[in-house]
């Protein structure tokens, strides 16, 4: 196995490294601001245990798409920097990358109850944990002979993992910021992260410092998760990024139900790489999508390929209004919406009095979501004759503003 003095790491592998081979730890916990390094520095760890010792190794995450964009991409890049990658040794299909020794590092969803339930390991890793579920937790580590590794943003003050895990005599608790990864990170990315000083105390705490914080004025907090399968019109929300990331959501309506899926979350996506994901996620071209209107440009080329886009209407206070007024059901799998809902908040000014603007961060499927329920319900649900809440609201959706649509 390699010396940590001779491969570049961060101090959160380091302190991973000493708490792996301390034998009075079983559980290894990493609770960390974006940006830390974590999920990073515990791959690179498994991979030394990987090539030192003959073993199994598990890493988990709440879903396949979540997995493929996180640790997959983490595992394969390592790899590749230390030069040690062998395509043929990963089978893509089965997930499973084998090494000459014998030892393989397998990737898998909780979502996947055969291997949620299936033969053990030696190691496990749970990539974001707190989107598990305490069962889908007791039934991987019951199923693990050695260690397990966690980490987690600490965005739910009440998850199970403080009771569940923390409390436990063998477990190491490990926290981070990224200020433990400021080397490896761009000024750019540095920048966003400090913004949240200034933007809010609380973000500031959990994305910026890794801290358990009071999560307050909560945007939505009518929401639960779903796997029914949505029934009538479908509609779609779109917001544009490149180095944010493009969001795409799938929404369907029930009288005051919505039924919203995550179909796209992905960075550095040019508009030729969102029409081709666009061409495979979106069945029906006639569909409805709603776009971020600051991007007309983006909207004619996607017009231009078939599919019946339109700009939305960004008002955020009235859409946000608007939006309240549904019971929001988010599909399993959805695991970014799950995270943006839990922590979309209002913003508090220096003398806690709470203004009528969201905080803007991690944000990008909600904004997606506002696009096409206010934007849709603006053209053709205001005419079933819905009760808005409040004055404001009454004023903003006025018939005549729709006269000649």
């Amino acid at each position: 196995m390699n010396n940590p003095s001779q491969i570049i790491v961060s101090p959160v592998y380091l302190a991973n490294y000493k708490a792996f081979f301390n034998p009075n730890y079983k559980i290894i916990t990493n609770q960390g601001g974006t940006r830390s390094g974590k999920t990073y520095s515990i791959i690179q760890l498994l991979i030394q245990i990987a090539q030192k010792e003959k073993c199994v190794i598990s890493i988990v995450s709440k879903t396949l798409p979540h997995l493929k964009r996180g640790a997959i991409r983490d595992f394969q890049k390592i790899m590749t920097d230390w030069n040690c990658f062998e395509e043929k040794s990963f089978n893509k299909s089965e997930l499973i990358y084998r090494f000459s020794n014998g030892s393989f590092i397998e990737f898998f969803s909780a979502d996947d109850s055969a291997k949620l339930r299936g033969p053990g390991r030696d190691y496990l890793f749970i990539n974001e944990v707190n989107l598990l579920s305490y069962d889908e937790w007791i039934q991987l580590t019951l199923r693990t002979r050695k260690k397990t590794i966690i980490d987690y943003n600490p965005v739910d003050e009440f998850s199970w993992i403080y009771d569940k895990i923390l409390k436990r005599d063998d477990c190491k608790f490990i926290q981070s910021s990224y200020l433990d990864n400021y080397d490896f990170l761009t000024k750019e990315m540095i920048k966003e992260i400090e913004r949240l000083r200034v933007e809010d105390e609380n973000y500031w705490q959990i994305f910026g410092l890794g801290n358990i914080a009071q999560t307050k004025n909560i945007i939505y907090n009518k929401f639960a998760n779903t796997d029914k399968e949505p029934s009538g019109e479908i509609i779609y929300g779109l917001d544009f990024g490149y180095n944010n990331p493009t969001a795409l959501v799938r929404v369907s309506k029930n009288n005051d139900q919505l039924y919203v899926k995550e179909l796209l979350y992905e960075t550095k996506l040019t508009n030729s790489d969102l029409i081709e994901y666009l061409n495979k996620l979106i069945k029906n071209k006639t569909d409805y999508i709603y776009a971020d209107s600051a991007e007309p440009q983006r909207i004619q080329e996607i017009h231009q390929a078939g599919f019946n886009i339109w700009p939305s209407d960004k008002n955020v206070k009235a859409g946000i209004d608007f939006c309240k007024r549904f019971f929001f059901n988010i599909y399993k799998d959805s695991t970014n919406l799950q995270k943006e809902i839990k922590s979309y908040k209002w913003k508090e000014d220096k003398n806690g009095i709470i203004l009528e603007e969201p905080v803007k961060y991690n944000d990008h499927l909600l904004d997606a979501l506002r696009y096409t329920v206010f934007t849709h319900g603006l053209k053709y649900w205001f005419e079933q004759q819905l009760a808005f809440p409040n004055v404001h609201l009454n004023k903003v959706f006025r018939k005549d503003k729709f006269a000649g649509y």
